[in-house]
């Protein structure tokens, strides 16, 4: 924190709102810029806090040379920056640290907004993820700012001569240095408005505006080399253009399909050739079953006045993707431009830009401004999830710049996809990504290409300085959508609708194109299906029911000669965000069966793309294939998770393991059409069994789906993950070809932390909950219940602390002053010295599965509360279990009175279930599994 001449009320919030964190591993780095104000080094000097270091420099060395003597102080691993007058929310550095945790970001920023000299806050920015083009254009950052001091120091800090824009120079040569750039989507920054502030005036500070665009050019210098691009200033303070230099122009193929309209056509194809400043281009007509007479006139006669105009028949019915598709076949050019016929060029440079970013080695589709007659916004980007489905931002509003509570439409910026009427997209990416998919119809292809786009790491980007009007679909019916469109865009949308869109944000309204701030902060995946049904009824007439299960997507197989023996693990995710109790167990379970049994292996992904991290992890040992080799390498890793229209080779020779009961489902389902088309039955299924899975979707269609995976007429060996789950399904008269059972065995990493615990274990007065308010079975809403009538039980309440761990959630009040406080998922070290700390538990499970976590607090010393259910009892598990049948919110919260009544700051440790702890032979039935197959 760099201090100048701050009025001391400022600096006091500021350091207070530090003071409040909820995340307490902090220290403030303050160095004072050499203020006239007396009073103000007076106030620094008189701080007594151990926690707060402050410099208090001889000579003025401005905004760079203050925040570095700042930085200088500071001992953490991480860096945040902050003015001396704004303020942090409560939470903003613990959301940071989670990020650090989850993710290993390396940059980090988040939302923010502005707060005035009462405490009131307006303007709020809710930012999208990592854009780098949005980067380049404006320093969207802003606050809250974070970062590796490794990465600050290898940097060099901040320069001087950038002063006013030190920060966007600095983060401009950070970002040549790490893609590990994280985004908290939460307003946890509050930017003073004060008259001198930039947050009150941009314009108070001028120099800011130069400075910003000499570090740009300094940055595109760097990276494309001099004289490759060239950063300029706009008629908006504080938003540049950078500009791309292409040595010639590519050729550039503008295809268009049409039926008929030849009005409209003649608009479009006078404009593009009236206005348009680049000239190496062509264009190529697709008549797709034109039926009017004047239409062929204008045809005939379009060819005749310009020789780079094609016109080729497309014979066939309309199929927006397929026609597209058909169009790139006839074309020379190196850039293909996609482009309705109900458009018209206003800008003459449209062309120009769209050619020097699509001819970017790192990007994928680029679009522009399309506007409507009447001047307001058709298209600016598109926002998947947005209506349910898929929709343009901006749309219907006047194209001006503002920047609240979303970034400007008028800023160039990256996005998830851009419209079809006008998609800009190279020769090299088309040959790399494939064309369009031409099971789409009339829409959503377009959508469809720039995700695939994403998924080989290309960038999309909308340039706003392209403009064009757009007279949207008059030559076609838009409301005469098939139903296959709806149905593959509902399979490609769902994880959006689910997490949102990462070029837009969570805390705005995905059903209202204007941006503006969510009711709720982030509506549930039910909500957001019921809406999505509604616009479809109100789209139609009629209601439309989603009858779609998307856990079920089909796999498809096809036949391939593989000479050895192969075991095929499927299972959702190897990220190390989704890889915990089960997926973790699984993956030691297969791990040691291929090693027994000597086999190949394979690893399947069905739910999620391996991330950066999980690569690295595997490459060593595996080979990351597509789905579309016919790879023979032994150990491979196949992502599946995007399957519409692909299918992975099979052999005689394969085995497959199943985890979750979709993979099993959609297994069975395979081989039903791979048996029937080649003849090829399964080698007997492998099914890895971690709980009761119809139970999660009680009376539902997926409850009937999960226990169909029990009852398949295909020979199956059944493993499950304990005795009494077993135990569970024999007495609901479950039968498998071959069943076999494992008692859990504790982590490793918390074993080895158990192992070194002393013979007296210091215990605070807190309480450990397992909180996952996402998963039903573990019944939140009731600890939470329980909970709220202990804190009126308790009579000490004052001094205890309540956790909640296992997934991130805002804190719960609990009333007479306590909170359910959320430390999300912790690492295994931080889990198992929280769980040395704690005195007592909370863990429930509704279902025949033991559950880890009340076994991991048991044998910590930690007095746990869990649940009976069916023929489950863990209550002679050790004595620090406390199994409850009565699982009622006073039952709960009576037991835990009674516990903390007997509270003692020492603990004798005690070594219990040496079994569980540590158990070398778990896996032994393998050996079993081994005779079996032969």
């Amino acid at each position: 924190m760099p201090v100048y001449n701050v009025e001391i009320k400022w600096l006091d919030k500021a350091i207070e709102s530090i003071e409040k964190q909820n995340y307490k591993n902090w220290e403030i780095c303050i160095a004072d810029d050499c203020s006239t104000k007396q009073e103000v080094r007076e106030h620094l000097s008189a701080m007594k806090n151990s926690r707060i270091k402050i410099k208090l420099l001889e000579k003025n060395q401005g905004i760079s040379g203050a925040t570095n003597a700042a930085a200088a102080l500071a001992s953490g691993e991480y860096i945040l920056l902050m003015d001396n007058d704004d303020e942090l929310a409560p939470s903003a550095l613990h959301e940071f640290y989670q990020k650090i945790k989850k993710e290993g970001s390396e940059i980090i920023y988040s939302d923010m907004d502005i707060i005035d000299a009462k405490g009131k806050t307006r303007d709020p920015l809710c930012k999208p993820d990592w854009s780098p083009d949005l980067f380049l254009s404006q320093m969207y950052l802003g606050h809250l700012i974070g970062f590796k001091k490794s990465l600050f120091e290898k940097v060099g800090g901040f320069r001087g001569e950038f002063n006013g824009s030190q920060d966007y120079d600095l983060l401009l040569r950070m970002t040549e240095m790490t893609d590990k750039i994280g985004h908290v989507p939460e307003i946890l920054y509050h930017w003073r408005d004060l008259p001198s502030s930039t947050a009150a005036n941009p314009e108070s500070k001028p120099y800011a505006q130069t400075a910003g665009l000499n570090a740009i050019q300094e940055h595109l210098d760097r990276v494309y080399g001099k004289g490759a691009a060239t950063a300029n200033e706009t008629e908006n303070l504080f938003v540049y253009d950078v500009r791309y230099h292409m040595n010639e122009e590519p050729k550039v193929s503008i295809i268009i399909p049409i039926k008929d309209h030849a009005d409209l056509l003649k608009a479009a194809i006078d404009s593009i050739f009236a206005k348009t400043t680049y000239k190496n281009f062509e264009i190529i007509i697709l008549n797709n079953n034109s039926e009017r007479e004047e239409t062929f006139t204008y045809l005939k006669k379009v060819k005749e006045e310009h020789d780079n105009v094609i016109v080729k028949d497309a014979a066939f019915e309309f199929n927006w993707s397929r026609l597209n598709n058909y169009g790139m076949k006839f074309a020379t050019g190196d850039v293909y431009v996609c482009l309705n016929n109900d458009v018209e060029v206003i800008e003459p440079e449209w062309l120009t830009r769209l050619v020097e970013k699509a001819i970017r080695k790192d990007v994928g589709v680029v679009g522009g401004l399309l506007l409507y007659e009447d001047n307001t916004i058709q298209h600016a980007g598109v926002v998947i999830g947005m209506g349910g489905w898929a929709d343009h931002v901006f749309k219907g509003m006047k194209p001006q710049h503002y920047g609240s509570p979303f970034v400007s439409p008028m800023v160039t910026r990256n996005v998830s996809a851009v419209t079809g009427a006008c998609l800009a997209v190279s020769k090299a990416t088309i040959e790399k990504i494939g064309g369009f998919d031409e099971k789409f119809i009339v829409c959503g292809s377009d959508i469809e290409l720039a995700l695939r786009a994403n998924q080989h790491g290309l960038v999309n980007i909308y340039d706003p300085n392209v403009h064009l009007y757009h007279y949207e679909s008059k030559s076609r019916d838009a409301s005469k959508i098939p139903q296959i469109d709806f149905d593959l865009s509902d399979q490609m949308y769902k994880t959006y609708r689910k997490n949102g869109d990462p070029y837009y944000n969570r805390n705005l309204d995905y059903y209202c194109c204007q941006p503006k701030i969510c009711a709720a902060v982030q509506q549930t995946v039910k909500e957001q299906e019921e809406k999505m049904l509604l616009k479809r009824k109100r789209e139609t007439g009629l209601p439309q029911l989603d009858t779609n299960v998307y856990e079920i997507t089909p796999y498809t197989f096809r036949k391939i000669e593989y000479p050895n023996r192969r075991m095929n693990l499927l299972v959702p995710s190897i990220n190390a965000e989704h890889v915990f109790g089960g997926i973790s167990t699984a993956l030691k379970f297969f791990d040691t069966l291929v090693k027994t049994l000597g086999y190949d292996a394979r690893i399947i992904l069905v739910d999620a793309e391996p991330d950066k991290a999980a690569i690295k992890k595997y490459s060593d040992e595996y080979t990351f294939v597509k789905a579309e080799d016919d790879s023979l390498v032994a150990k491979q890793i196949i992502p599946y998770s995007n399957r519409f229209n692909r299918s992975i080779p099979v052999s005689e020779n394969d085995y497959f393991l199943f985890t979750g009961w979709w993979t099993a489902y959609c297994c069975q389902d395979a081989y039903v059409g791979f048996e029937n088309t080649f003849g090829i039955k399964p080698n007997i299924f492998l099914y890895f069994i971690q709980d009761y899975e119809p139970g999660f979707y009680s009376w539902s269609t997926k409850y009937l789906l999960a226990d169909s995976t029990y009852k398949s007429d295909y020979p199956t060996i059944a493993i499950f993950n304990s005795m009494l789950l077993k135990e569970f399904f024999d007495e609901n008269h479950y039968h498998f070809t071959h069943s076999f059972a494992f008692d859990p065995v504790l982590n490793d990493g918390l074993r080895k932390a158990l192992e070194q615990m002393p013979a007296q274990v210091d215990k605070k007065k807190q309480i450990l909950v397992y909180g996952r308010p996402g998963t039903e079975r573990n019944a939140f809403n009731l600890v939470v219940a329980a909970l709220k009538k202990w804190v009126m039980m308790q009579p000490d309440i004052e001094e205890w602390e309540i956790l909640s761990a296992g997934e991130m959630h805002r804190s719960i009040p609990l009333g007479n002053g306590k909170e359910l406080v959320s430390v999300g998922k912790l690492t295994i070290e931080e889990y198992a010295r929280t769980l040395q700390e704690t005195y007592a538990g909370i863990s429930l499970m509704c279902s025949p599965h033991p559950s880890y976590p009340p076994l991991e607090m048991s044998v910590f010393d930690v007095k746990t509360i869990t649940n009976t259910y069916a023929n489950k009892d863990l209550k002679d598990f050790n004595d620090n279990m406390v199994s409850l049948d009565n699982i009622s919110p006073m039952n709960i919260a009576t037991h835990l009175t009674e516990i903390c009544k007997a509270y003692r700051p020492q603990v004798e440790h005690v070594t219990a279930n040496p079994l569980y702890v540590k158990n070398e032979h778990v896996f032994d039935f393998i050996k079993d599994i081994k005779e079996i197959l032969g």
